[in-house]
This record gives C-alpha cells, structure tokens and sequence, in this order.
C-alpha cells in the first residue's frame, strides 16, 4: 500500500501551543469523571485532560447521536473507564453544572494575562499528543522555542495519524489493542508494515523541523555559488544539496527520535505491561511476535527469529522504564526530542553544518535554563544530569538494536532495510 506522506503540512507553520494549565497544588487526586489520578485539573473541575478534551470535542459536534452502549446509562458508575461515550459525557457534564466555572468553558480560553502569567511560572505536566496540535497564537513566554517544539511535536503527532490511518489492514480494525488511557485505537504491528509506519514518521519529522526551527525550514546550500547569473543546472544542484542537509539531520536523530517518543508514548499508554508503541497507532509486544511475522515474506526460521526478538524486547523497554522513573513534564520532554533531532551525528563532514546543530543545541539548552530559573528549582543540577542520563541511555540502546538488526540480516529478515 502506498503512502502519500504530507511532506509541505504547514511547513511554514511555528506557532506554539498553550501551555496546558496547571492546578496550583501538587496533590495527587483523581479525575472525578474516569477516576484516573491526576496531580492538575481542566475546565476549572478535577478532571483529566483525555476527559477535558472529549467533552469539549462533543460539545462542538451534535452530542444528540450519542446512545448507551449498554442501554441502562449507568456504564460509568459500573466501571469508570467505560468507552461508553454517552454516560461518560453525561456525568461530566453534571460534575460541571455543579462547579462555578461553566461559563470558563463556553468562553472557551478567555483568560486574563495575570492568570496567564501565573500558569507559564509553573511546571507543567500535561501530555501531548495529536489533541494539543494549535493554531492559536502563542501567549508570551520566557521559552518559546520550547513551545515551538512543544507544539511542532504535536503536528507531528497529527499527521503520523493520519498517515497511519491509512496503512492499518481492514483484517485488523475490529481487533484494536486495548488501552484503557486513551480513546486511541491501537493495533498489533505487522512486518508489511514496518517500513510503511517508518516512511510516514520521517515524512513527519521533516514536517516538524521546518515547523519548528528556522535553520531547517532556510536551509540552503553551504557553499553557494557565489555568482550573479545561476543557470538552471546550479539551481537543481542548489535545491538537491538544500535536501541532502535536511535528511542528514533527519537520518542523524531518527534512531533517537523513535526510541523517545516510543518509550514517551508506551509509558503514557501502556505503562504496566511489556507493549510498547511501534507507530504512532500500532504496537509490539512479546506475545504478538508469532502475529507480527505472519506476513514476512521471506524464507525464515520463525521460532529462532521470535526467540532473538523475546531476547532483545528488554533492551528496547529499558528507555520506557527510564522515561517512567524520570517523569518528564511537557516543556522537559520537548527538550529530550529537541536534543535528539539536532544530535551530532548529523553524517555531513560540514563545519556550517556543525555549527548549525551546535546552534540550536545551545538554544534548547538556554531555554532549559530559563525554565528551571524560573520554577526555583533546587535540584536544578541533578535533574539535569538525568535529562542526559536518559539521552546517554538511548545513545547505548542504539548501538545495540543497530548490532541486532545485523543478526536480522543474517537471519534473513529486515533485508529490506537500508545499510547504515
């Protein structure tokens, strides 16, 4: 199946999302509505934010087709995490007629710049995903580029799922992987899809950068023609040396990338078991190994083969069960995929290209600064010995999946994949 990836998607487009907002205590409670535990609430109630923003998604659309799934209305006091879309509206919308803040969500985002300012000064820890993509302007703040990624991450998100959306087979769409912390569907990985799922997340990467950072969305040639007169030919050679820069950085972070936000997402999604998020909507786990090489076309010893993936599934799990203990908030995570996207291995032996990636590094790293300046952080030093740690982590794991996909190979499978 082929995929139309959405590589020009807003590439112009760099503006950051608001900041989600935070209560002002750090007591863990509970979302009144699916009873998860939530340390912030939205809508001016004790509410998650996947809660928040599926009731406002029904406000917006025609809420009259909603039906009980079982009938009674009753499927959320049965079990909170019903997918029961009715009862779930109904007891959130009578926990809000109850509170004294309705109006704040038919206003729909009129907060005074005071309130503002006081949300920006603390942490945040809300989870982004394809849901906190914006378009709205960005209310000022002492780290927009952190915002920028924030919400260039987001578009991210947006477009890998509806790339995705695309490639999931008709066999597979009754039998969705169960997640009971968000409305996502999921489904089990297959080996046809594998370099598809790949293609749709670099296409998307490539959206982001140009979103996000202005050296990537004007990269130009390096060593430029200096001439007036530039004849068709040094144009094409221009536009082509403007792409190569482009997927260098992209081929230099991409292994990286795809080890935080899998581990990012799995710790979201699938926090106490063995799946981990393969795609943006497709997952792996130990016991689908058999499934997932179902539809491998080449001549394989499938049991040796499962064999070596239940041995290497651990190291892969090791950056989910750091990224757990971490905890990252919004803006500390979009530190970790700003750093891994401008890593230095960008394969270009450049000196402008080098400078560029130091650049940038730099700029994520001051805005790091200003942040836990801002917060009073007294751990400031230690915590950011952990935000390395991580990377330093995922640097290591790398290396060896890279060894892994060698042994692949010589199994015969994965021969599809590139060299390094």
């Amino acid at each position: 199946m082929s995929v139309s990836l959405p590589s020009s998607l807003l590439v112009s487009l760099s503006l950051p999302a608001f900041p989600a907002m935070d209560d002002d205590s750090e007591k863990m409670r509970n979302c009144l509505i699916c009873e998860v535990p939530i340390n912030e609430c939205h809508l001016g109630i004790d509410s998650c934010r996947a809660c928040s923003v599926f009731y406002k998604r029904t406000i917006k659309l025609n809420k009259d087709w909603l039906k009980c799934k079982k009938g009674t209305n009753d499927c959320i006091e049965i079990k909170p995490t019903t997918s029961c879309r009715k009862c779930r509206f109904r007891k959130f919308s009578e926990i809000l007629a109850q509170s004294a803040h309705k109006d704040e969500v038919e206003d729909d985002g009129s907060d005074s710049e005071s309130e503002i300012g006081k949300r920006l000064s603390q942490p945040s820890t809300s989870f982004l995903d394809h849901d906190s993509f914006t378009l709205l302007p960005a209310p000022p703040s002492n780290t927009p580029l952190l915002e920028r990624i924030k919400n260039g991450y987001s578009l991210l998100c947006v477009i890998r799922k509806t790339g995705e959306i695309n490639l999931i087979p008709p066999e597979l769409v009754p039998k969705p992987v169960d997640s009971k912390t968000t409305e996502l569907d999921f489904f089990p990985l297959r080996y046809s899809l594998v370099i598809p799922t790949a293609k749709v997340f670099a296409g998307a990467l490539y959206d982001f950068g140009s979103a996000t950072f202005a050296d990537f969305r004007e990269l130009s040639l390096m060593e430029r023609n200096t001439a007036s007169n530039i004849d068709k030919n040094s144009h094409i050679r221009i536009l082509k040396s403007r792409i190569i820069f482009k997927i260098s950085i992209i081929l230099a972070s991409f292994k990286y990338i795809v080890l935080l936000d899998s581990a990012y997402r799995s710790a979201k999604y699938f926090p106490g078991c063995d799946t981990r998020c393969a795609g943006y909507m497709f997952t792996a786990s130990n016991e689908g190994i058999g499934a997932f090489l179902e539809d491998c076309p080449h001549d394989i010893n499938r049991e040796e083969i499962a064999s070596a993936f239940r041995q290497n599934f651990g190291k892969l799990s090791q950056v989910k069960e750091h990224l757990k203990r971490l905890a990252p908030s919004d803006l500390e995570f979009a530190i970790l995929f700003g750093l891994c996207f401008w890593h230095n291995d960008v394969s270009i032996a450049n000196e402008s290209m080098t400078a560029m990636v130091e650049r940038n590094r730099k700029a994520i790293t001051d805005e790091l600064h200003v942040m836990y300046k801002k917060q009073g952080r007294a751990d400031y030093a230690a915590r950011l010995g952990e935000l390395y740690c991580l990377i330093a982590s995922m640097e290591e794991i790398s290396t060896l999946a890279e060894a892994d996909m060698a042994l692949y190979k010589l199994m015969n499978i994965f021969t599809e994949f590139p060299s390094k």
